[in-house]
């Protein structure tokens, strides 16, 4: 007679809440709002190996020991025995979960799976199942995808892609179906990425053919466009073509708990790069590429980046805005308690000459240095061939910029640098900074043309703004 589902549950559930305690080697699992730098794994000024990456923070083994999930050892945390119904939300939680192996994916990183993906996501987007739906990358596998699109919306309102396993793009360019982007999702609400993984998008054959050719087309890695919502944590990513991250037109989004790495010498390997997006939160994570750490771009508002280690790489920026004479807007920026080892910037403004907009109401707060070139930059002289269209006098407007709490060292003497255009910067605000040399016998300066503000507590001292 064949036994039903229900009757099967409830007889392993009055199983497990009669084991003794003594015989529970349970430990418990992560909650869904870890963070990584609240509950103390990524720290500044920790020890780092070879590559610069924190021991602390990323030890051996961190990909999978502290993000797995034991869905079956589920504990009260009051108790520390036993939760039935966490069992029973495990058992619904597996019923929900589609591994990308159940459809036919091989995950021995030569054969390409990518069809496989598709039809594993086509499943989960149009499930019905109540809950939230899990694609399953495994662990132990190394997935070969070609590029490829997730798009939505799914029928259910949240949607996990956990991976667990690597991912890893074609190491021959002639094989790639789409040059401009690799991994993309599409306007997929409720959407988390995450799970301990790696995403490899073997760029050096990228970087080899294009050289120094910057029209030279590469894909993104890992694009989110109109994912409002979503979030992405606990990953490494390693070696994109181009930039790792992209997150475009993105609302209410948050970023965490992420190792992003490329050689320093790999060609426009930002970290992660923001556009035309509002209310995204990026926090506790190491970036170290070839670029920009961070850049925020035109239509980006009320972003906060906080506890990031940015090095080696070009810093944190804003822009580049305004080129080829374009109307270019961002405001309300906060960027704290970072960190910048041996990057050629530190935190940055540039903008096009010949362009418009803004870039106004943005605070560097609590920001250190070490062995920095350029720690602290404003600048407005970008220039590009000016076309018929363009009028070079203007500029961007640049205004309310507060550095506050700053400190370290620069690779020279040049420390802080505001080369502004005609019309200007305005409001800005040196406040407690202080900022020298890491030559020998050498005092740090300050730069300053057209701007305006005031300054106190300054080293070097920056003689254009009031004191």
């Amino acid at each position: 007679m064949e036994v039903p589902l229900t009757a099967t549950v409830l007889v392993l559930t009055l199983w497990l809440i009669t084991l003794p305690n003594s015989s529970c080697s349970a430990r418990r699992v992560v909650p869904d709002d870890f963070d990584l730098f609240d509950y103390g794994v990524v720290h500044h000024n920790t020890q780092t190996n070879e590559e610069g990456f924190s021991q602390e923070a990323f030890p051996e083994g961190w990909e999978t020991k502290s993000t797995t999930r034991d869905s079956f050892n589920r504990v009260n945390p009051q108790t520390e025995e036993y939760d039935p119904q966490a069992f029973l939300e495990a058992w619904e939680a597996k019923t929900n979960t589609f591994n990308v192996v159940d459809y036919g994916a091989v995950g021995n990183g030569l054969v390409d799976d990518t069809k496989a993906f598709l039809k594993a996501w086509g499943a989960m987007c149009a499930s019905s199942t109540q809950g939230t739906l899990t694609l399953l990358v495994p662990k132990g596998k190394r997935f070969l995808l070609n590029a490829v699109a997730f798009e939505g919306p799914c029928r259910a309102s949240k949607v996990n892609f956990q991976i667990q396993g690597s991912i890893v793009a074609p190491n021959n360019i002639g094989s790639w179906t789409n040059k401009e982007m690799w991994i993309h999702f599409s306007n997929v609400q409720g959407l988390s990425v995450n799970g301990g993984g790696r995403i490899d998008g073997n760029g050096a054959v990228w970087w080899k053919a294009c050289g120094s050719n910057k029209g030279c087309q590469r894909p993104t890695a890992l694009h989110f466009n109109e994912c409002h919502g979503f979030q992405l944590s606990r990953l490494a990513l390693f070696n994109s073509p181009k930039n790792h991250i992209s997150i475009c037109s993105c609302n209410d989004s948050r970023v965490f708990g992420l190792l992003i790495w490329a050689p320093k010498e790999s060609p426009n390997t930002d970290g992660i790069d923001i556009s035309r997006s509002t209310r995204v939160a990026i926090q506790s994570s190491h970036i170290a590429t070839g670029d920009d750490c961070i850049a925020i771009n035109s239509g980006s508002s009320y972003i906060k980046i906080r506890d990031i280690k940015c090095g080696p790489g070009h810093g944190i920026s804003i822009g580049s805005l305004g080129q080829h004479g374009e109307y270019s807007q961002v405001e309300e920026v906060q960027v704290s308690n970072c960190s910048f080892k041996g990057t050629t910037n530190g935190v940055r403004i540039k903008t096009w000459e010949g362009g418009s907009g803004y870039a106004r109401k943005i605070t560097f707060e609590g920001i250190t240095f070490e062995d920095t070139r350029n720690p602290i930059i404003i600048d407005q002289h970008y220039f590009d061939k000016p076309t018929s269209a363009m009028d070079i006098s203007k500029s961007v407007q640049v205004s309310d910029v507060t550095y506050r709490n700053i400190n370290g060292t620069c690779a020279d003497e040049k420390a802080i640098t505001l080369a502004c255009a005609g019309g200007g910067c305005t409001n800005i605000v040196i406040d407690n900074v202080s900022i020298k040399s890491d030559l020998p016998n050498k005092r740090s300066y300050a730069y300053c043309d057209n701007a305006h503000g005031t300054s106190s507590f300054s080293l070097p001292p920056v003689p254009c703004l009031s004191h």
